[in-house]
């Protein structure tokens, strides 16, 4: 049984002849995937929009990059889409010969870095070597490959078609490092077992973790010889990478060998469940006491215990304050995160006296990390401090950033602001909006009540919890006059959100008012209706 809207009873239906659509919300990237309820106009199916509005009666709005206006559709008209992400490299897809925004100088070579994503999905992209962002319609655009110089890389397992010719002579499990990226998709390799490099497509390789210093390793099982031979060491042999090059090689110090073994990573394995070296860990609950050291104690891993060739299981570990390293079962043992040089932090409130002292401090100082010794001691600067102040790692918090504002977050002004750096306008603040655009520390908000975007810096700015669909929601007991004003409703209407557009007008259907269109209203004339207790 389906209810309909506006339909008085529920619809009885074969399971057989229904399919079910997407959760849809505001700000999908969507396109339209079969003949539109109301026509193409200027879209067509490789058009890719954001979800603008929602109607409870299953109608949307979609905004494009080249359109003005929202396009009406019906939400089964459409599907979702993979959205493009602020930091990725773009360039034009080679089918395109006039973008739907032009070409702005650029060519199909060019490559541009995403910056910011406006709310009707343009992509403003960075050009090297431009002062002004390219801005592309995501329908044109695809991403390059997605590589990094110095990723590692081997030859996909399989192939739709055949990779450049060059793996032949160095084996398809062998392991290359990217060494620049070039156009078109195409990246230059280098490679241990071969002089020179080679070009391969991104599309033929496959990205897997870097190798570092510090990691265990042993031979892969079943080998036959390694790329240069045994020398000395054994199929059972295990060691420690003590250096890594640039084209992947590897240096090992085996346990039992004299001096360094050169070696191909793709005849070494990483060993698992290993603590590496120069990882921080914390001692686990219930651990006994070590000198001065207890539960939750904060160190760095030094090595790990062997008899010969195999390892007994046990961990050596610098914890500050102690010169003997603790030696102990690796069960024993917890990653801790890992702090660095320039992280802000503050004393822990549960700690009432830090082991090296309070050096003029407090539990409100908050400093930042300047140095931090072998042993994770941490040299903390405060601007008040006439003196180093020395700290566990344990015994501190890291302080962090506020998240920055992004496109598409609710926000209003914070209380702390008195006058905009660009004014007020018709803004004022208790005014909650959407953010559209942002650029160079400026902030373009969209409001439910104005044409045009509101500017401001984006530091005067604080982000709220959005309203969606479903929510349940009653009229601001302090309010004099909604915006579009009372209709039918008074202060005692509750009801639920059945449509929110992307300025943040809400469509509200209040309860006994059966038959009647959705009220229309300013999200800063509503709060949520939340039951008592």
């Amino acid at each position: 049984m389906i209810e309909i809207l506006n339909r008085l009873e529920p619809w009885q239906a074969d399971p057989s002849d229904m399919e079910k659509i997407d959760d849809f919300k505001v700000g999908d990237w969507v396109r339209v995937s079969r003949s539109p309820k109301y026509g193409w106009e200027n879209i067509t199916q490789k058009s890719i929009g954001v979800m603008y509005s929602l109607e409870e009666d299953g109608d949307v709005g979609i905004v494009f990059s080249f359109r003005g206006n929202p396009f009406p559709c019906s939400v089964t008209d459409v599907e979702k889409v993979e959205r493009f992400q602020v930091g990725q490299e773009i360039h034009m897809k080679p089918s395109i010969t006039q973008p739907r925004l032009g070409w702005s100088n650029e060519t199909p070579a060019t490559i541009g870095k995403i910056v910011i994503i406006d709310l009707d999905g343009t992509l403003c992209t960075k050009v090297t070597g431009r002062q002004i962002s390219w801005r592309v319609s995501p329908e044109d655009a695809e991403l390059v490959s997605g590589f990094e110089v110095g990723d590692w890389v081997r030859s996909k397992p399989s192939q739709g078609t055949r990779p450049s010719y060059y793996w032949f002579s160095v084996g398809w499990e062998s392991i290359a490092v990217v060494h620049s990226i070039q156009e078109a998709g195409y990246v230059e390799l280098v490679c241990c077992v071969r002089e020179g490099r080679w070009i391969s497509h991104y599309t033929d390789l496959e990205k897997i973790p870097a190798w570092k210093v510090g990691q265990f390793v042993h031979f892969q099982k079943g080998i036959t010889e390694p790329r240069w031979g045994w020398r000395g060491a054994k199929p059972y042999s295990r060691g420690i990478i003590t250096s890594v090059h640039e084209d992947g090689e590897v240096r090992v110090a085996f346990f039992g060998l004299p001096g360094l073994w050169r070696g191909d990573p793709s005849d070494l394995e990483v060993e698992e469940g290993k603590f590496e070296v120069g990882e921080w860990v914390r001692l686990k609950e219930g651990v006994s006491s070590w000198k001065s050291i207890g539960p939750a104690s904060v160190g760095v891993v030094r090595g790990l215990g062997y008899e010969g060739d195999e390892w007994d299981g046990t961990t050596s570990v610098s914890f500050c304050g102690e010169q003997e390293r603790w030696a102990g079962s690796s069960s024993h043992l917890e990653k801790a995160k890992k702090l660095a040089v320039g992280q802000r932090t503050r004393v822990k409130p549960a700690v009432k006296q830090p082991r090296f002292g309070w050096s003029g401090h407090s539990h409100g100082s908050v400093g930042t990390i300047a140095a931090i010794e072998r042993d994770g001691k941490l040299r903390i600067y405060t601007p008040a401090g006439s003196e180093t102040w020395m700290l566990d790692p344990s015994e501190v918090e890291t302080i962090e950033e506020e998240e920055e504002l992004k496109i598409g977050d609710w926000v209003r002004v914070k209380p702390s602001i008195t006058t905009p750096t660009y004014q007020w306008g018709e803004v004022n603040p208790s005014s909650i909006g959407v953010v559209y655009r942002m650029e160079d520390g400026d902030s373009w908000v969209a409001f439910c009540f104005l044409d045009r975007l509101w500017l401001c810096k984006a530091g005067e700015m604080e982000r709220i919890r959005p309203f969606g669909i479903g929510d349940r929601v009653k009229i601001n007991n302090g309010l004099v006059t909604p915006r579009w004003g009372w209709g039918t409703e008074t202060y005692a209407s509750k009801g639920h959100v059945v449509g929110v557009d992307a300025t943040g007008k809400l469509r509200i259907k209040f309860l006994w008012r059966e038959g009647r269109l959705p009220w229309i209203g300013d999200p800063a004339d509503i709060v949520l209706d939340e039951p008592f207790g």
